[in-house]
């Protein structure tokens, strides 16, 4: 603990100015340069970081039979400016497992371009509330895939993970669905 910790903490516990100043022998110019430089070390701490810093990924995945052909959709920003979509055909999976998939695929994606710090938004909110862990992973085909999630997101300073409705995440839904679509042509 610093000297200047040491000191709000004893004003903090005692919340007695004179005490707090006989206990480390200061004089008040000396416990308000510690206040500033506490609240300067605040502020920085609390300072959101630069919209350019933050990747944005919006992810979704379809399954048509629920097991059936299944695609992966993804967009990636970073700040206000879109990087790059991806499409992905998963072949037969459930719609849970592609929407899993499409989230691991942003996030490698995301760690390749070099983003410390990333906001998912999806429109699977199972998937949201088992990564927020309000709801565990049970189903045996979710759990390697919640466990590679989970390993990603270790990777990165910053992570947050938000559910959106669909219409917010219509980029991402095209994608996955033409990639069932372009897959199924080639048949």
């Amino acid at each position: 603990m610093t000297k200047d910790s040491r000191v709000l903490y004893t004003l903090a516990d005692t919340l007695d100015l004179e005490a707090a100043l006989k206990k480390h022998n200061l004089h008040s110019e000396d416990l308000k340069a510690v206040l500033l430089r506490a609240a300067l070390l605040m502020a920085e701490l609390e300072k959101p970081p630069s919209q350019d810093e933050v990747f944005t990924i919006h992810t979704d995945g379809a399954s048509r039979g629920n097991p059936g052909p299944a695609g992966a959709g993804v967009m990636i920003y970073k700040g206000d400016k879109m990087v790059e979509g991806l499409a992905q055909y998963l072949g037969r999976k459930t719609n849970n497992q592609a929407e899993y998939n499409a989230l691991i695929m942003g996030l490698e994606r995301a760690a390749e371009l070099g983003a410390t710090k990333v906001v998912a938004r999806t429109d699977s909110e199972l998937m949201v509330m088992q990564i927020k862990g309000v709801y565990k992973v049970k189903n045996p085909g979710l759990k390697k895939l919640f466990a590679r999630v989970s390993e990603l997101i270790n990777k990165f300073d910053s992570f947050e993970i938000e559910h959106v409705y669909r219409e917010e995440n219509w980029k991402a839904d095209q994608l996955a669905n033409r990639a069932i679509d372009e897959f199924k042509d080639e048949d």
